[in-house]
């Protein structure tokens, strides 16, 4: 399909914000991602398409993703990314991906490194766009190297408004492991998490989860690779 940038915007010195539009209705779930191609000259050798998972929720309609950059070290999908202007035309796949919340009589534990908390934007303003965020307890992890945390407004907000949604920002060189977690969340070892964020961070809570015996079937993961 094709996509139109609409706006972009700078939420920190290295993170940024696309909003597209879709020529044709575009329906997704909270937590979905997207294949976007955008093509350029000389590209490196990770190519001209990349996936992102989408910050938006539904009901917002419109395709936002938000990304980290670092300078000369990005690649050259990212370079031309950041260099395109309102009106530019890329082309994506449809909405895909497992990594949503379908049942609401559970409870769930959000755990987010970084820029991973992109799908969990989206899965939270769907949440309470419904309000189901009060009908179920919800807990936001969010791990990040400083205190510039992206969407914290969005999130504060939420929390103000859903008593049963809890926010914990981690900041270094506080570490998100799982005897933090077990301060954080009652019955630590009875709810689904699902981790999103480097391949590093979500292995090492991962394992952690599974050291303390929570079954396999109560994680689900979403790695973010390099940039």
């Amino acid at each position: 399909m094709i996509l139109t940038l609409e706006d972009k915007i700078e939420r920190f010195a290295d993170v940024y914000s696309f909003f597209f539009k879709s020529g044709n209705p575009l329906a997704w779930q909270a937590g979905q991602f997207m294949y976007f191609t955008i093509e350029h000259e000389n590209p490196d050798d990770r190519g001209v398409s990349r996936y992102f998972s989408l910050s938006s929720a539904p009901h917002e309609e419109i395709i936002m993703i938000t990304t980290r950059f670092f300078g000369e070290s990005s690649s050259t999908f990212k370079k031309a990314l950041l260099k395109l202007q309102k009106g530019a035309e890329i082309t994506a796949s449809q909405p895909q991906g497992e990594f949503v919340i379908n049942n609401l009589d559970e409870s769930y534990v959000l755990i987010a490194g970084g820029i991973g908390i992109t799908p969990f934007r989206s899965i939270l303003l769907d949440l309470d766009y419904r309000k189901k965020l009060n009908d179920i307890e919800v807990y936001l992890l969010y791990s990040n190297r400083t205190d510039k945390i992206v969407f914290k407004e969005n999130f504060d907000i939420l929390a103000n408004k859903n008593h049963k949604f809890k926010v914990r920002y981690i900041i270094s060189p506080e570490v998100c492991n799982v005897d933090l977690i077990k301060t954080v969340v009652p019955n630590f070892s009875q709810i689904n998490y699902y981790i999103s964020g480097p391949i590093g961070m979500v292995k090492s809570v991962e394992d952690g989860l599974i050291l303390e015996k929570l079954p396999e079937s109560r994680l689900r993961l979403d790695y973010f690779p390099g940039y």
